[in-house]
């Protein structure tokens, strides 16, 4: 049970809630954890996602299939992170996503239902749990909008440098990308050589160096142009 409560206290849905209280919090969302396994599918596309859940452990990742049957990653999801609360607070019978695991985790599944229904009796921190519900979809929007003007654009090294754009920076140039080069070329709808081969001429052009998931930007201008 700790676990479950130290997967709550990394997640933002649950923010404001004094941890003593999580137990209630817990019996009222009807919370379930999950052991998942690696290249589980937790949600195919078309099916419907009954219940949100939050990444205790592990790596989720949400993708969909382009027009040609290539596997396209939207996004990753990591320890803290809530899934499918917008399909379940739509009462979307259809999902237009996959859900599926990158690595071994464990997830923690809750009914929204109090939330929703605002039903009688329900956990008296209901009003918390949703606000910040509504807050965790006004990121997920932005997130998709950011994701939609990288595929907007044409030019390869445009989608990158808006990538990298999204990430923390250290003051000498650093920057941790979030994934390996395998999925940041499903992140970015490329094929994996031609991300490589952009990323080999934009070092030769002396716009940045990269090792493993480790980039240093040695043209400051490039991600402010």
């Amino acid at each position: 049970m700790q676990s479950v409560f130290a997967a709550m206290g990394r997640c933002p849905l649950f923010e404001g809630i004094p941890k003593e209280k999580y137990p209630n919090v817990l019996t009222c969302l009807q919370g379930e954890a999950r052991a998942v396994s690696k290249d589980q599918v937790l949600l195919r596309m078309g099916e419907r996602q009954s219940r949100p859940g939050v990444v205790m452990w592990g790596t989720l990742r949400i993708s969909l299939y382009s027009e040609d049957g290539n596997l396209l990653t939207i996004e990753r999801l990591d320890a803290g992170m809530v899934f499918g609360e917008s399909l379940v607070c739509s009462m979307a019978e259809d999902s237009p996503i996959q859900i599926d695991a990158i690595t071994d985790g464990e997830v923690l599944y809750l009914d929204f239902d109090p939330l929703l229904l605002q039903q009688e009796n329900a956990c008296p921190f209901r009003t918390r749990v949703t606000a910040n519900l509504l807050r965790e979809m006004g990121r997920e929007a932005l997130f998709l909008n950011r994701k939609m003007r990288i595929l907007a654009q044409n030019r390869l090294r445009n989608r990158i440098k808006l990538y990298l754009q999204s990430l923390p920076a250290t003051s000498d140039g650093v920057i941790r990308l979030e994934m390996g080069r395998g999925e940041l070329a499903e992140y970015l709808c490329v094929d994996r050589s031609a991300l490589s081969r952009e990323l080999g001429r934009m070092q030769k052009d002396g716009i940045l160096t990269y090792q493993g998931q480790t980039v240093r930007i040695l043209d400051q201008d490039f991600l402010t142009a």
